[in-house]
């Protein structure tokens, strides 16, 4: 059996004040239960799942932040480490004719500053790890500036050159006290790079 309209409202009417609040609050639950159901809690679940991922998102930007700071560093280091290796592949000649070279210009200032050359002797090649070193045994004779000029001239070199020993003594029976030659005994050493097939048949060693 079908109820009209008019005779559910003339039913409801004829509850009591209690019958009504209570059919009242049924039906707030029912539409409360429903908008829960399929509005609200959707929603709700929507925006736990965005705030999921915002804090998945904060958590990738403090992390991608620290990976650029840290990219910067390495950045910086990394110059920093091709500046010295340039600066060592100035200081360090890149094969044996730029060693020799090298002690080629040894003679050559010492003709500039003045010095007599009676012993220039290269001693034979020493092989380490990643470049090799030649010793040179120099005895040089000329007054005591021209001497102190040329030392500072080959330490002024753009190529490594290390002093070992240095020792000065004067020329015996000179006629004149002023200017008095001085006689010079050093041991130089030098040094250049190995090239690529010296490392490796160092490394197959």
């Amino acid at each position: 059996m079908k109820l009209s309209r008019e005779q559910i409202i003339a039913g409801v009417e004829t509850l009591s004040t209690g019958r009504k609040i209570l059919i009242l609050v049924l039906l707030v639950i029912i539409v409360g239960g429903g908008s829960w159901q399929f509005f609200i809690n959707p929603c709700l679940q929507e925006a736990r799942h965005l705030e999921s991922e915002i804090e998945a998102l904060e958590m990738e930007i403090k992390l991608y932040s620290g990976q650029v700071q840290g990219l910067a560093k390495k950045e910086k280091e990394a110059g920093r480490m091709q500046q010295e290796l340039e600066m060592a592949q100035t200081l360090l000649p890149a094969d044996a004719h730029a060693l020799e070279r090298l002690l080629a210009s040894f003679e050559r200032l010492g003709n500039e500053k003045g010095v007599r050359f009676l012993l220039f002797q290269p001693g034979s090649e020493e092989m380490h790890d990643h470049f090799a070193s030649r010793s040179v045994q120099l005895r040089l004779q000329g007054r005591f500036h021209d001497l102190v000029s040329y030392f500072d001239a080959l330490a002024g070199l753009d190529r490594l050159v290390s002093l070992d020993s240095l020792r000065l003594r004067p020329v015996e029976k000179q006629q004149f006290a002023r200017d008095r030659m001085l006689t010079a005994e050093s041991r130089q050493r030098v040094y250049r790079a190995l090239t690529a097939e010296e490392e490796a048949a160092r490394e197959e060693d």
